[in-house]
């Protein structure tokens, strides 16, 4: 292939890569709405960086393409062409060729379609007809395809070369090219932040009251107890939901999960939703995350914003720590946004042998040792468990937090080792908590008690904040607007949170409602607190969309509620173990008012986005909550 033919294809690939790039970026920035929020710095960047991903990826694909041709003949000359005749067929008799090729794979398709459509418990007939139907007008192209005058098409080709219009054409989309390129790259030069860096670790399934600083007696957080006690510290935050993906949807964007849309195992985070790392990448910030939740990964859409979102699905502590710490050298000058997010508390409980030993020195022989499934826990509880079994199960997720604390501590020591520590606001919080039978259930997702809501929530910012115990309910909803407020960042959108500092500042309780929602399992629970009193809504309707699988087996694996509400005072029975709805018929009537606003909210009821059904089961076995 002579020179001049390959700097054509080369050419073609990167005009082609380039318009795929700027398609993609129209997409991505239109279905987020960027320009809706106001992200130029954002829309700039993503239309930099699809732009190039589609340059690099048409050059690929077209020196790919020349290298294989090129093999091709230089084989076909060298090894085969003596021993075959080649017959070029003419134009003329191509016809029944191309008819039958395109006959072959419209029927094809259509077996392959069929198939699927048949196997897939989530069949989309509406998808098949589009599918069908793109296919049969292919089908009525190809069979006109000897019909084209190639002679003209030709003469057109050359006129406009000849013209010098694929000049003016090349020179438009390398002028494109470089111009945002500039830009993109002026902004991350001349723009970078002199805010503070903000690190936000979760902890998931972390129980407040198992932590030595919210009163617990067993040495599970040396490390965090350390760092609490000179920090910020809400006493009662609340989670808004009792399992990860409606809790860390809310957590980032500061929206109830009716309204993120992340609400059922299937669901994803809604593209319209402006995320937290968002508004960090749009102001300059380097966002880097490493999680290991099957349930939040990028292809539940959790990735929003963050430039490195390393995915190690159920990998342990240490490997997350090394993992950021490794990141955190080499980009210890530039102001960052990080998200780091700790299974190690979650089922299964399998610390390191060295921190087992801690709280159960004689191995105690139980129902419950090596079992690793949350529904193999469940049905050993109906079965009936001592409570020598439940004590050991204790142990073991208490042992889980001294090793998630001393991977705290690790990241702590290497912050103040590369001198950033003062200039970096650290949050430390969960997604919920987990019940050891309060209620005569464990695990999480099935309801909304306390043991399942109420999470730590610490932030420290070296002086900059008091160190104090706030003592009023807050929910973890307002995280973003306060992380915002805290590192100096614009906050022009309409969040649902408020700004805990401006109350921690004026000394001023709350006096907000905080609504729970989003159960993962069996029927639907609701609920409202507010002024310290806390009403629960068991509605008894079981979305088609819940985690339910296993049929006549559920309700020996999912504690069932009765129907109807539940009242606690919890500045007094913080454990619920009273219910009060009786007693005092005029708080739950106050109670039900606002809670049935919340549920007449807009959006209560969206059009939900899910993606493959398979990946999603894999991803609920992996985490223990399915066979």
């Amino acid at each position: 292939m002579k020179l001049k033919n390959v700097f054509k294809i080369m050419t073609l690939g990167i005009s082609i890569g380039l318009i795929f790039g700027l398609v993609r970026a129209i997409q991505l920035i239109s279905s987020h709405k960027y320009f809706h929020y106001r992200l130029y710095r954002l829309i700039l960047f993503n239309l930099a960086e699809n732009i190039n991903r589609g340059i690099i990826y048409g050059l690929i694909i077209v020196i790919s393409f020349v290298l294989l041709i090129t093999t091709i003949f230089f084989i076909w000359r060298k090894v085969f062409s003596p021993f075959f005749e080649v017959k070029v067929i003419k134009k003329n008799n191509a016809a029944p060729l191309i008819r039958g090729f395109s006959f072959g794979l419209i029927f094809v398709y259509f077996l392959l379609q069929i198939l699927k459509f048949a196997l897939s418990p989530d069949h989309d007939t509406k998808f098949l007809l589009g599918q069908s139907l793109l296919v049969f007008c292919l089908f009525l192209l190809f069979l006109r395809l000897e019909k084209i005058d190639y002679q003209l098409v030709k003469s057109k080709i050359l006129s406009f070369v000849e013209s010098g219009g694929i000049k003016i054409t090349a020179g438009v989309i390398f002028s494109i090219f470089a111009l945002i390129n500039i830009l993109a790259f002026g902004q991350k030069l001349f723009k970078s932040p002199s805010n503070p860096n903000v690190l936000l670790i979760v902890a998931d399934t972390l129980r407040a009251d198992h932590l030595g600083c919210y009163g617990y007696n067993l040495p599970t957080s040396p490390y965090i107890d350390k760092f609490a006690a000179d920090a910020l510290i809400f006493e009662k935050a609340m989670s808004n939901a009792p399992w990860t993906k409606p809790s860390m949807g809310t957590i980032f964007t500061s929206m109830y999960p009716h309204e993120h849309q992340a609400f059922y195992w299937e669901d994803n985070l809604n593209n319209a939703c402006l995320t937290l790392a968002e508004t960090f990448r749009n102001n300059n910030y380097l966002t880097f995350a490493v999680q290991t939740n099957a349930i939040i990964t990028k292809n539940y859409n959790f990735n929003q914003g963050f430039q490195h979102y390393d995915e190690i699905i159920r990998e342990k502590g240490d490997k997350v720590t090394a993992k950021f710490n490794s990141w955190l050298m080499k980009n210890k000058d530039k102001p960052f946004f990080a998200y780091l997010h700790y299974m190690d508390v979650h089922l299964p409980y399998n610390a390191p042998e060295e921190f087992k030993q801690i709280f159960e020195p004689e191995v105690i022989d139980s129902l419950l040792k090596d079992i690793d499934k949350a529904y193999e826990v469940r049905m050993l509880n109906e079965l009936g468990l001592s409570k020598q079994d439940k004590q050991h199960f204790i142990n073991m997720y208490d042992a889980e937090i001294r090793y998630f604390d001393y991977n705290f501590g690790m990241i702590i020591d290497n912050l103040k080792k590369l001198g950033i520590l003062d200039k970096t606001i650290i949050i430390l919080t969960s997604d919920h908590g987990e019940e050891f039978w309060e209620h005569n259930g464990s695990e999480h997702g099935h309801c909304q008690y306390n043991e399942v809501l109420h999470v730590p929530l610490i932030i420290k910012y070296s002086s900059k904040l008091p160190v104090k115990r706030i003592k009023s309910y807050v929910q973890l909803l307002d995280l973003f607007p306060t992380i915002l407020s805290l590192s100096r960042q614009k906050n022009n959108f309409y969040l649902k949170g408020r700004n805990l500092i401006l109350n921690v500042k004026t000394n001023s309780p709350s006096n907000e409602e905080i609504f729970f929602e989003g159960i993962g399992f069996g029927a639907e629970k609701k609920g409202v607190l507010k002024n310290g009193w806390k009403l629960i809504e068991n509605t008894g309707v079981k979305n088609e969309n819940a985690l339910d699988l296993f049929d006549t087996l559920t309700k020996y694996i999912y504690p069932e509620y009765k129907k109807g509400f539940e009242l606690y005072n919890i500045n007094q029975d913080f454990s619920e173990k009273h219910n009060l709805i009786n007693e005092y018929p005029q708080i739950a009537k106050r109670l039900k008012i606002y809670l049935q606003l919340f549920k007449e909210s807009p959006s209560y009821y969206p059009k939900r986005i899910r993606g493959d059904l398979k990946k999603k089961l894999d991803d609920l076995k992996s985490l223990g909550y399915i066979k």
